[in-house]
Protein backbone atom coordinates (compact mmCIF):
# COMPACT_ATOMS: atom_id res chain seq x y z
CA UNK A 1 0.00 0.00 0.00
CA UNK A 2 2.92 2.25 1.25
CA UNK A 3 4.88 2.17 -2.14
CA UNK A 4 1.70 2.52 -4.12
CA UNK A 5 1.23 5.99 -2.53
CA UNK A 6 4.91 6.65 -3.06
CA UNK A 7 4.58 5.76 -6.44
CA UNK A 8 1.64 8.05 -7.27
CA UNK A 9 3.30 11.11 -5.70
CA UNK A 10 6.12 10.30 -7.60
CA UNK A 11 3.94 10.37 -10.79
CA UNK A 12 1.90 13.36 -9.58
CA UNK A 13 5.55 15.52 -8.72
CA UNK A 14 7.05 14.29 -12.59
CA UNK A 15 4.33 16.06 -13.93
CA UNK A 16 4.32 18.99 -12.13
CA UNK A 17 8.15 19.01 -13.21
CA UNK A 18 7.61 18.96 -16.81
CA UNK A 19 5.17 21.50 -16.82
CA UNK A 20 7.22 23.71 -14.99
CA UNK A 21 9.79 22.89 -17.50
CA UNK A 22 7.40 23.61 -20.03
CA UNK A 23 6.82 27.18 -18.64
CA UNK A 24 10.39 28.45 -18.21
CA UNK A 25 10.72 27.68 -14.64
CA UNK A 26 13.38 25.32 -14.36
CA UNK A 27 14.31 26.10 -11.36
CA UNK A 28 11.15 25.35 -9.72
CA UNK A 29 11.43 22.40 -11.56
CA UNK A 30 14.33 21.13 -10.61
CA UNK A 31 13.13 21.95 -6.79
CA UNK A 32 10.31 19.72 -7.38
CA UNK A 33 12.71 17.26 -8.53
CA UNK A 34 15.11 17.63 -6.11
CA UNK A 35 11.89 16.72 -3.31
CA UNK A 36 10.67 14.03 -5.60
CA UNK A 37 14.36 12.55 -4.92
CA UNK A 38 14.21 12.80 -1.34
CA UNK A 39 10.43 11.95 -0.88
CA UNK A 40 11.53 8.26 -3.00
CA UNK A 41 15.02 8.33 -1.07
CA UNK A 42 12.61 8.65 2.29
CA UNK A 43 10.22 6.02 1.24
CA UNK A 44 12.53 3.22 0.55
CA UNK A 45 14.34 3.65 3.20
CA UNK A 46 10.91 3.69 5.46
CA UNK A 47 10.12 0.41 3.45
CA UNK A 48 13.49 -1.02 4.15
CA UNK A 49 13.36 -0.15 7.57
CA UNK A 50 9.66 -1.83 8.10
CA UNK A 51 11.03 -4.76 6.13
CA UNK A 52 13.96 -5.14 8.38
CA UNK A 53 11.76 -5.06 11.01
CA UNK A 54 9.04 -7.51 9.59
CA UNK A 55 11.84 -9.68 9.29
CA UNK A 56 13.35 -9.52 12.55
CA UNK A 57 9.91 -10.11 14.27
CA UNK A 58 9.47 -13.37 11.91
CA UNK A 59 12.50 -14.52 12.84
CA UNK A 60 11.66 -13.97 17.03
CA UNK A 61 8.53 -15.58 16.54
CA UNK A 62 10.17 -18.47 14.52
CA UNK A 63 12.85 -18.55 16.90
CA UNK A 64 9.67 -18.87 19.62
CA UNK A 65 7.78 -21.24 18.08
CA UNK A 66 11.31 -23.52 17.91
CA UNK A 67 12.38 -23.42 21.11
CA UNK A 68 8.28 -23.99 22.47
CA UNK A 69 8.54 -26.82 19.83
CA UNK A 70 12.06 -28.20 22.00
CA UNK A 71 10.32 -27.84 25.11
CA UNK A 72 7.52 -29.65 24.05
CA UNK A 73 10.09 -32.37 22.64
CA UNK A 74 12.06 -32.57 25.87
CA UNK A 75 8.59 -32.91 27.92
CA UNK A 76 7.78 -35.35 25.57
CA UNK A 77 11.29 -37.34 26.06
CA UNK A 78 10.99 -36.68 29.94
CA UNK A 79 7.32 -38.49 30.10
CA UNK A 80 8.97 -41.33 28.16
CA UNK A 81 11.97 -41.92 30.68
CA UNK A 82 9.00 -41.52 33.22
CA UNK A 83 7.00 -44.13 31.69
CA UNK A 84 10.10 -46.83 31.21
CA UNK A 85 11.17 -45.85 34.27
CA UNK A 86 7.53 -46.72 35.95
CA UNK A 87 7.52 -49.86 33.81
CA UNK A 88 10.96 -51.36 34.82
CA UNK A 89 10.02 -50.97 38.40
CA UNK A 90 6.32 -52.56 37.81
CA UNK A 91 8.39 -55.64 36.18
CA UNK A 92 10.87 -55.35 38.66
CA UNK A 93 8.14 -55.09 41.56
CA UNK A 94 6.40 -58.36 39.49
CA UNK A 95 9.84 -60.33 39.45
CA UNK A 96 9.93 -60.20 43.38
CA UNK A 97 6.53 -61.18 43.98
CA UNK A 98 7.05 -64.28 41.56
CA UNK A 99 10.07 -64.73 43.41
CA UNK A 100 8.75 -64.40 46.81
CA UNK A 101 6.04 -66.51 45.94
CA UNK A 102 8.14 -69.47 44.61
CA UNK A 103 10.46 -69.37 47.83
CA UNK A 104 7.22 -69.45 49.75
CA UNK A 105 6.29 -72.10 47.65
CA UNK A 106 9.07 -73.94 48.36
CA UNK A 107 9.55 -73.63 51.75
CA UNK A 108 5.94 -74.92 52.38
CA UNK A 109 6.57 -77.91 50.17
CA UNK A 110 9.99 -78.50 52.50
CA UNK A 111 8.14 -78.04 55.55
CA UNK A 112 5.71 -80.62 54.34
CA UNK A 113 8.25 -82.82 53.42
CA UNK A 114 9.60 -82.75 56.76
CA UNK A 115 6.97 -82.83 58.27
CA UNK A 116 5.47 -86.33 56.41
CA UNK A 117 8.90 -87.73 57.18
CA UNK A 118 8.95 -86.96 61.17
CA UNK A 119 5.27 -88.44 60.80
CA UNK A 120 6.26 -91.45 58.95
CA UNK A 121 9.63 -91.98 61.37
CA UNK A 122 7.48 -91.35 64.18
CA UNK A 123 4.97 -93.95 63.45
CA UNK A 124 7.84 -96.26 62.71
CA UNK A 125 9.70 -96.00 65.47
CA UNK A 126 6.17 -96.03 68.30
CA UNK A 127 4.88 -99.26 70.35
CA UNK A 128 6.90 -100.87 72.35
CA UNK A 129 9.38 -103.85 71.46
CA UNK A 130 7.54 -107.53 70.38
CA UNK A 131 9.78 -108.49 73.23
CA UNK A 132 8.86 -106.41 75.66
CA UNK A 133 5.18 -106.98 74.86
CA UNK A 134 5.89 -110.47 75.08
CA UNK A 135 7.55 -110.46 78.60
CA UNK A 136 3.96 -108.72 80.35
CA UNK A 137 1.99 -112.02 79.26
CA UNK A 138 4.26 -115.17 80.11
CA UNK A 139 2.18 -115.47 83.19
CA UNK A 140 -0.86 -116.58 80.90
CA UNK A 141 0.78 -118.82 78.82
CA UNK A 142 1.93 -122.74 80.04
CA UNK A 143 6.07 -123.15 79.69
CA UNK A 144 7.12 -122.03 76.51
CA UNK A 145 9.94 -121.86 73.87
CA UNK A 146 11.17 -118.70 71.55
CA UNK A 147 12.21 -119.95 68.06
CA UNK A 148 14.87 -118.03 66.01
CA UNK A 149 14.70 -116.63 62.35
CA UNK A 150 15.63 -120.09 60.58
CA UNK A 151 12.67 -122.24 62.45
CA UNK A 152 10.32 -119.16 61.43
CA UNK A 153 11.93 -118.92 57.71
CA UNK A 154 12.36 -122.73 57.00
CA UNK A 155 8.70 -123.89 58.77
CA UNK A 156 6.93 -120.57 58.01
CA UNK A 157 8.70 -118.48 55.37
CA UNK A 158 9.21 -115.87 57.14
CA UNK A 159 11.92 -113.62 56.35
CA UNK A 160 13.15 -112.10 59.66
CA UNK A 161 15.33 -109.31 57.60
CA UNK A 162 11.61 -107.87 56.84
CA UNK A 163 10.81 -106.95 60.83
CA UNK A 164 11.96 -104.66 63.14
CA UNK A 165 11.33 -106.90 65.73
CA UNK A 166 9.56 -109.88 66.62
CA UNK A 167 8.86 -112.81 69.04
CA UNK A 168 7.63 -116.35 68.27
CA UNK A 169 6.84 -118.53 71.12
CA UNK A 170 5.09 -121.98 71.17
CA UNK A 171 3.92 -124.37 74.29
CA UNK A 172 7.39 -126.87 75.60
CA UNK A 173 4.45 -129.25 75.36
CA UNK A 174 3.44 -130.39 72.72
CA UNK A 175 -0.45 -131.17 74.06
CA UNK A 176 -0.91 -127.05 74.13
CA UNK A 177 -2.10 -125.31 71.86
CA UNK A 178 -0.64 -122.59 73.11
CA UNK A 179 1.31 -120.23 70.56
CA UNK A 180 2.03 -116.40 70.68
CA UNK A 181 3.70 -114.50 67.33
CA UNK A 182 3.99 -110.60 67.43
CA UNK A 183 5.81 -109.44 64.47
CA UNK A 184 6.61 -105.63 64.19
CA UNK A 185 7.15 -104.98 60.38
CA UNK A 186 9.84 -102.58 58.88
CA UNK A 187 7.46 -101.45 56.13
CA UNK A 188 3.81 -101.25 56.01
CA UNK A 189 3.97 -102.62 52.38
CA UNK A 190 4.98 -106.22 54.06
CA UNK A 191 1.57 -106.10 57.10
CA UNK A 192 -0.68 -108.17 54.75
CA UNK A 193 1.93 -111.02 53.40
CA UNK A 194 3.48 -111.45 56.60
CA UNK A 195 -0.49 -111.75 57.70
CA UNK A 196 -0.82 -113.96 55.22
CA UNK A 197 1.97 -115.81 56.65
CA UNK A 198 0.59 -116.48 60.01
CA UNK A 199 -2.79 -117.26 58.99
CA UNK A 200 -0.70 -120.19 57.18
CA UNK A 201 0.79 -121.30 60.56
CA UNK A 202 -2.72 -120.70 62.21
CA UNK A 203 -4.08 -123.25 59.48
CA UNK A 204 -1.46 -125.81 59.99
CA UNK A 205 -1.50 -126.16 63.55
CA UNK A 206 -5.40 -126.56 63.38
CA UNK A 207 -4.73 -129.68 61.09
CA UNK A 208 -2.12 -130.95 63.44
CA UNK A 209 -4.78 -131.03 66.28
CA UNK A 210 -8.27 -131.64 64.74
CA UNK A 211 -8.41 -135.63 65.07
CA UNK A 212 -5.86 -136.20 68.30
CA UNK A 213 -6.54 -132.97 70.37
CA UNK A 214 -10.59 -131.81 69.67
CA UNK A 215 -10.08 -129.85 73.33
CA UNK A 216 -6.93 -127.71 71.89
CA UNK A 217 -8.14 -127.62 68.20
CA UNK A 218 -11.17 -125.71 69.68
CA UNK A 219 -8.54 -122.98 70.84
CA UNK A 220 -6.56 -122.87 67.37
CA UNK A 221 -10.10 -122.35 65.63
CA UNK A 222 -11.08 -119.35 67.83
CA UNK A 223 -8.10 -117.59 67.04
CA UNK A 224 -7.09 -115.21 63.94
CA UNK A 225 -4.56 -113.14 62.80
CA UNK A 226 -4.97 -109.49 63.81
CA UNK A 227 -3.16 -106.43 62.51
CA UNK A 228 -2.29 -102.91 64.11
CA UNK A 229 0.02 -100.22 62.25
CA UNK A 230 3.42 -102.10 61.38
CA UNK A 231 2.29 -104.63 64.00
CA UNK A 232 0.80 -108.34 63.07
CA UNK A 233 -0.18 -110.95 65.56
CA UNK A 234 -1.38 -114.28 66.13
CA UNK A 235 -2.75 -115.48 69.85
CA UNK A 236 -3.44 -119.38 70.59
CA UNK A 237 -4.39 -119.82 73.84
CA UNK A 238 -7.24 -120.49 76.20
CA UNK A 239 -6.20 -116.67 77.54
CA UNK A 240 -6.25 -115.39 74.14
CA UNK A 241 -8.47 -112.18 74.93
CA UNK A 242 -6.52 -111.03 77.92
CA UNK A 243 -3.15 -111.48 76.02
CA UNK A 244 -4.79 -109.77 72.89
CA UNK A 245 -5.52 -106.74 74.84
CA UNK A 246 -2.25 -106.43 76.36
CA UNK A 247 -0.73 -106.23 73.30
CA UNK A 248 -3.27 -104.00 71.66
CA UNK A 249 -2.58 -101.53 74.37
CA UNK A 250 1.36 -101.06 73.63
CA UNK A 251 1.05 -100.90 70.13
CA UNK A 252 -1.78 -98.38 69.93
Amino acid sequence: MRKTIVATTLAVIAASALMLNGCGKKAEAEAVTTAAVETTAAAEETTAEETTTAAEETTAAAEETTAAAEETTAAAEESSESEEESTEESSKEEETTEETTKEETTTAEETTVEETTAEETKAQSSGADPSAIYSQVTGLLPGMINVDANYIANYYGIDASQLEGYVFAMAEDVTHADTVAILKAKDASSVAALAGQLSAVQQQKAQELQDYMPDQYQIVAASSVKTAGNYVYLVMSPNAAAIEQTIASNIG
